[in-house]
């Protein structure tokens, strides 16, 4: 019975110290969601990484999400967190069972897995709802942005990734952008956002600024 008191105040002290840890490390409680992240390296390189796109519907400028919900970042049932959950509480309930209210091992371990499956259940609720909130909010913020001008801030070539940058609430703001009849986009270059998605934009060059450079041309 001491060896097993041992075990689970040992699963107890280690999710929970694991708990601790990996939420001050990884900043979790600091990180924000929104418009405006940095160009992500990978979906540069490889646009076949890249969701489905928030269009226009048939009222001009309304966002209609296109992904597939099994393609949006989702919090996983077996992700550390909830791992540490279940360790952490199947470890304090079996110590409290057999230390403190002298159970038997048998009665001990059910208690310990059954308080393990309901507190990890609570907590992949918790953080899953958190997810899809602010997920939500970040697709909607970026559905705004259908019809808004930008400037073209690294060339955008024939069917690749450039950037654009674009002004929200006095911030400028650097995304990812390929143009949407594949042509070929200069740096400087005038163009309006057609469509979005969480990491990229589908932008059109615009008749004015496509005018000007025809007159630099000529």
């Amino acid at each position: 019975m001491e060896l097993l008191e041992s075990i689970f105040l040992g699963m107890f002290l280690l999710g929970f110290l694991f708990t601790v840890v990996s939420a001050l490390m990884s900043g979790a409680f600091g990180h924000a969601f929104g418009e405006g992240s940095a160009l992500d390296a990978a979906t540069a390189t490889h646009p076949e990484l890249m969701g489905g796109d928030v269009g226009p519907t048939a009222g001009e400028g309304s966002p209609e999400v296109g992904w597939a919900q099994h393609e949006l970042a989702t919090f996983s049932p077996l992700s550390p967190t909830t791992i540490s959950a279940f360790i952490t509480a199947a470890g304090g309930m079996g110590y409290v069972a057999l230390a403190w209210w002298e159970w038997s091992a048998w009665a001990a371990g059910a208690l310990s897995l059954a308080s393990g499956l309901v507190f990890s259940a609570i907590v992949f609720g918790i953080f899953a709802l958190l997810f899809k909130v602010t997920q939500g909010s970040s697709i909607v913020a970026l559905g705004t942005l259908v019809g808004v001008e930008a400037e073209v801030n690294s060339v955008i070539p024939s069917g690749g990734l450039g950037e654009v940058a674009y002004v929200r609430q006095g911030q400028r703001h650097v995304m990812p952008a390929r143009c949407s009849d594949a042509a070929t986009v200069p740096q400087g270059a005038r163009v309006v956002i057609k469509s979005v998605s969480p990491k990229v934009l589908v932008v059109e060059e615009t008749r004015q600024s496509w005018l000007t450079r025809s007159k630099g041309r000529a």
